[in-house]
């Protein structure tokens, strides 16, 4: 997805939004426990913690598309 719509996702759903690089946005959602969701448009990934999504390897993934 890309910034724009990042933006509007994360106002709908309560997340913010996050540039992974290379013009790719994220919206992430961190809950209380510290894992993180990162929801793209094809994708959504449960992450352990911060460390985790920045290295991109999550916990558990479901293809969108």
């Amino acid at each position: 997805m890309d910034e724009r719509q990042a933006k509007v996702v994360a106002r709908a759903l309560g997340g913010e939004t996050w540039q992974s690089g290379g013009d790719m946005w994220m919206v992430l959602f961190r809950r209380s426990d510290g894992k993180v969701v990162g929801l793209t448009g094809e994708v959504v990934c449960l992450y352990a913690d911060e460390e985790l999504l920045q290295t991109g390897k999550p916990e558990e993934s479901i293809l969108l598309t």
